[in-house]
């Protein structure tokens, strides 16, 4: 009898090792767990991608437009003005003669040449630049506004002759009006700013509309 009650404690403290060893190996949730709470995402800003400030400048019309090059660009310019619904003529022999300045409020003077252009009107950059100068003078005698346009991008600033176009009427310019491709290095701004010039930038050629009244 006292050998099987031997036994038997002998059983109970081996349950007892395993018991207790069985609760070591249990992983329970410490007190000092931190919760992580999923975190807020940051409200996405759905502000429109930055934009070129419109420029509060406007041209008044009626316009006389003409170029400096024979290029397209006085073409599309009295076409834009022409469906904003404002009086516009287009003239690319215009010379100080023929210019009726009490018929109009501004001149605008596309830059950048067209060799096709002035080959078929039998014109050369010279040439053109001395008809374009003497418009201005005249039209800056008669109290136009003198706008010096260039509305056909970089295409048309790629030789000696756009750069002779365009220094000639951006000098005696009161205002600046470009597409931002024909800026897109920045030149149009750097001279406004270097020749206390005010700067018209637009979107593109359909966007001069919004400048005109």
């Amino acid at each position: 009898m006292k050998k099987l009650n031997i036994i038997i404690t002998i059983m109970v403290l081996a349950m007892m090792i395993m018991m207790t060893s069985c609760s070591k190996n249990t992983t329970e949730p410490s007190d000092n767990t931190v919760t992580e709470k999923p975190s807020e995402e940051e409200p996405v800003s759905e502000e429109p991608a930055s934009k070129e400030p419109k420029s509060d400048v406007t041209l008044e019309g009626p316009f006389i437009v003409t170029t400096c090059g024979q290029s397209p660009g006085a073409v599309m310019m009295n076409m834009v003005a022409v469906q904003a619904g404002l009086t516009s003529v287009n003239d690319n022999n215009l010379n100080a003669d023929s210019l009726k300045a009490d018929e109009y409020k501004t001149l605008i003077v596309t830059t950048g040449t067209s060799m096709k252009g002035m080959g078929a009107a039998g014109t050369d950059v010279n040439a053109e630049i001395e008809r374009c100068v003497s418009v201005i003078n005249a039209a800056k005698e008669a109290g136009l506004t003198i706008v010096g346009a260039h509305i056909e991008g970089m295409a048309r600033r790629t030789d000696s002759a756009d750069a002779a176009s365009i220094d000639a009427v951006m000098e005696l310019a009161d205002v600046i009006l470009v597409i931002e491709e024909s800026d897109s290095d920045g030149f149009f701004t750097k001279y406004a700013e270097d020749n206390n010039k005010q700067l018209i930038k637009v979107e593109n050629t359909l966007a001069i509309s919004s400048v005109l009244k």
